[in-house]
């Protein structure tokens, strides 16, 4: 399992590469990832990635409406 000091560090590399965007390109990759039959490892390690974006746009967003 990829340690959590990595995955963030990793979604932090993706958010600012891709900004708001983050997220489709997360959901397409892990679509790929499928489609070529990739590891179950590796799904989830994207999944785990989209959670911790998702997480920051709901952080975010729930800020900057207050």
């Amino acid at each position: 399992m990829t340690p959590l000091s990595t995955l963030l560090e990793r979604a932090e590399a993706i958010y600012l590469t891709h900004g708001t965007d983050s997220a489709r390109y997360l959901l397409d990759q892990i679509e790929t990832a499928i489609r070529e039959g990739a590891p179950a490892s590796q799904i989830c390690e994207l999944d785990h990635l989209l959670q911790l974006i998702e997480y920051r746009d709901r952080t975010l967003a729930l800020y900057a409406s207050r």
